[in-house]
This record gives structure tokens, C-alpha cells and sequence, in this order.
């Protein structure tokens, strides 16, 4: 028994719908954080443009996520639900995103 060894096969399924369950919360952290840590250079500089690219970089994050989850999608009910789970994530945390940019639209960063 002692010389059995035990192998750890990973289906490439598991892997695309974990990326479309964690892409959303992850790219909506990363904007918020990085548009907090730098609005003191923004409002300096006068960079406002930053945060577009910030914005637009968490929706590539967010797109990255709904097409791995949806490629993800098999027959089987787990992965059904966290292909659909993951879409829901990536496509409500691009709602996020966009209600983040709002404000973006009508003040300045130094505001």
C-alpha cells in the first residue's frame, strides 16, 4: 500500500471554468484598487485617461472570463452550473465596472 502513488489528473474543463468564475471578482478588485492607489498621480498629472485604460483592461479581464467559462461548458451538472455561475459572475462585474466609470464621466479625479 505504501507504494502506491496517487496521480492528480486536471480535466483542462476545471481549469477554463475556475478562470470564469475568478476573472470577474478579479478584475473589478484590480480597477478599484489601482484607480484608488493612483488618484493622487491622476489628479497631478492631469491623467484622467488612466482610468479608461484601467476600465477597459477589467473588461478584457471580465470578456476573458465569459469565454472561459462558456468553452468550459460540458454535459455533466457541475460543470453546467459553473459554466453558467461564471458567466453571471463575469458579465454582472462588468455591470460593475461600468457603474465604477460613472462618476468618471461628470467629475474630476481631483474633485
Amino acid at each position: 500500500m505504501a507504494d502506491e502513488k496517487r496521480v492528480l489528473t486536471i480535466r483542462p474543463s476545471s481549469v477554463a471554468l475556475w478562470s470564469g468564475i475568478f476573472a470577474g471578482p478579479f478584475a473589478f478588485a484590480l480597477v478599484f484598487e489601482l484607480k484608488f492607489a493612483l488618484v493622487g498621480y491622476v489628479c497631478q498629472n492631469r491623467a484622467q485617461w488612466l482610468f479608461w485604460v484601467f476600465f477597459l483592461l477589467g473588461l478584457a479581464i471580465c470578456a476573458f472570463g465569459a469565454l472561459s467559462a462558456r468553452r468550459g461548458m460540458e454535459p455533466s451538472p457541475r460543470a453546467r452550473f459553473m459554466s453558467l455561475g461564471g458567466l453571471a459572475l463575469s458579465i454582472g462585474f462588468a455591470v460593475f465596472l461600468v457603474a465604477l466609470m460613472m462618476p468618471d464621466l461628470f467629475l474630476r479625479p481631483c474633485q
